[in-house]
């Protein structure tokens, strides 16, 4: 009997023992909320744990990275909007300075401004910064970015810069014909189906086909008609100065492009009539009149069309000269429209300028003396070279102003799609991340129900277990008595 109740006691105390070691281990995972407290509880499942926990770590660090870059392109693209519509303003200002309409006072007004917009863009390209990177100014080339937890999780990004230097077009003027020699009526154009041009580009090469006789208007819209795929745009204008050698006003009428002006008189000192008569009939000959600092007459079709002039008057004394395309720089000889032998017609052949806002080479066919371009690959016209104080200036800047508004516009369509990138990585990157934790979290996480359960279970048992041991040591102390009074 008494070796059963010690038995008793030694399984109500294993058992107590038991409970104890349940509530205490149950008890730290509900007071921890972890599963895993001790490495020697599941070796397996901690390695597996660990590797977990570090590739969480890993694609957090992934993210922050990812969003620090989204905050640079974020600021870069603001900047780059600013200069955008600075851009705009200074396109507005060039055509408004390309009118002859506008005052001395106006159009220095106009220059300022578009010396402080210069400043300006100058200004944001080389301050725009983040953590003390400068984004703007083409120093931002080849940017790594660690957007995974893998070594070869890696994306590369770069900037262009937006300094006034960098931003322009790519423009190439080309040769400007002296007038024809003078005849009973106008030589016809001395152009020829074998002054085709080739254009060559990123994208590979283009001809632009020439046809006997043509202008260089037409050569335009054949440039033109496949900008689309060679992203070279061109256009084309005509100049001629007329102008008269004797210090005595004389009376003239003259032929412009088939329509007669009324009589006017002219001299070397005084053109005022002239300008007034050829205006009159712009609306029909597409040449347009002004006066130069010089008591000359400048003609200009903004086409590019051919200027045929004649003089149907008798005096003698009347000159014209062919202008390049600024308007202002004489080519070739004054040529003579002299009633003598009815030699008193000639023709003004246009100039053409190709423009592009990538590099572009130029082959010119045929004769080069006869075409429209001339080979070889056009330098960069800068933004910081434009100047619209004068009206041929400010025409020319437009070009230059556009293909800075293009450069800018790819500039903000590159970081763009960086930005939708790395958008899309972001959200990746987190969905990872959570399952991941998800993962670990499944292996690491206590069950509290199962838990509080278990808990409930291993007291309930540690109860019972004092209780039997409390009935094993009464029945011991009954048996002693026993004993004892057997005695």
């Amino acid at each position: 009997m008494y070796s059963d109740i010690t038995q008793m006691q030694s399984t109500a105390i294993q058992g107590l023992r038991r409970s104890q070691r349940g509530i205490d281990h149950t008890m730290e995972r509900l007071t921890t909320g972890q599963r895993i407290n001790d490495s020697a509880e599941v070796g397996a499942e901690l390695i597996k744990l660990s590797r977990l926990v570090s590739q969480v770590t890993s694609l957090k660090a992934s993210i922050k990275n990812v969003s620090e870059s989204l905050s640079l392109l974020d600021t870069a693209d603001a900047a780059l909007d600013e200069i955008q519509d600075i851009l705009d303003r200074m396109r507005t200002i060039a055509v408004e300075s390309s009118s002859d309409a506008i005052t001395a006072t106006e159009r220095t007004v106009f220059a300022n401004e578009t010396g402080e917009l210069l400043a300006e863009i100058e200004s944001i390209a080389s301050s725009t910064s983040f953590n003390k990177r400068r984004l703007l100014d083409g120093s931002l080339t080849g940017l790594t970015i660690q957007a995974g937890p893998s070594s070869a999780d890696t994306l590369s990004l770069s900037i262009a810069s937006s300094n006034p230097e960098s931003l322009g077009a790519y423009s190439a003027i080309g040769p400007t014909r002296g007038a024809l020699a003078a005849a009973s009526t106008a030589t016809a154009n001395t152009t020829t189906t074998s002054e085709d041009i080739i254009l060559s580009t990123a994208g590979g090469s283009t001809t632009i086909q020439v046809g006997d006789n043509e202008s260089a208007k037409a050569v335009a819209a054949s440039v033109n008609a496949v900008t689309a795929d060679t992203s070279v745009s061109a256009a084309a204008q005509t100049f001629a100065l007329l102008f008269s050698t004797s210090g005595s006003s004389e009376n003239y009428t003259v032929s412009i492009n088939g329509t007669s002006t009324s009589s006017f008189s002219i001299s070397n000192s005084s053109v005022t009539d002239a300008v007034s008569k050829i205006n009159l009939i712009s609306s029909t000959t597409g040449v347009v009149a002004t006066t130069t600092s010089s008591n000359q007459v400048l003609l200009h079709d903004a086409d590019g069309d051919d200027i045929t002039i004649e003089n149907t008057s008798a005096n003698v004394n009347l000159d014209i000269q062919a202008v390049g395309y600024d308007g202002a720089t004489t080519e070739g000889n004054a040529v003579s429209l002299a009633a003598t032998n009815n030699n008193d017609a000639t023709r003004v052949i246009g100039t053409l300028r190709l423009t592009s806002e990538s590099s572009f080479s130029i082959t010119q066919s045929g004769t080069s003396s006869l075409g429209y371009a001339s080979t070889g690959t056009p330098a960069l016209s800068s933004l910081s070279s434009v100047s619209i104080e004068t009206a041929s200036g400010a025409s020319l800047s437009i070009a230059v102003i556009d293909g800075a508004i293009n450069q800018v516009s790819e500039i903000r369509g590159r970081t763009g799609s960086a930005q939708s990138r790395l958008g899309f990585v972001e959200n990746f990157l987190t969905n990872q991340a959570l399952s991941k934790e998800i993962a670990s979290g499944a292996i690491l996480d206590a069950d509290i129900a199962l838990e509080s359960a278990k808990l409930a279970k291993a007291m309930v048992l540690q109860e019972i277990n004092t209780a039997l041991l409390a009935q094993a040591n009464a029945g011991t102390s009954l048996l002693t008595k026993v004993l004892l009074d057997a005695a």
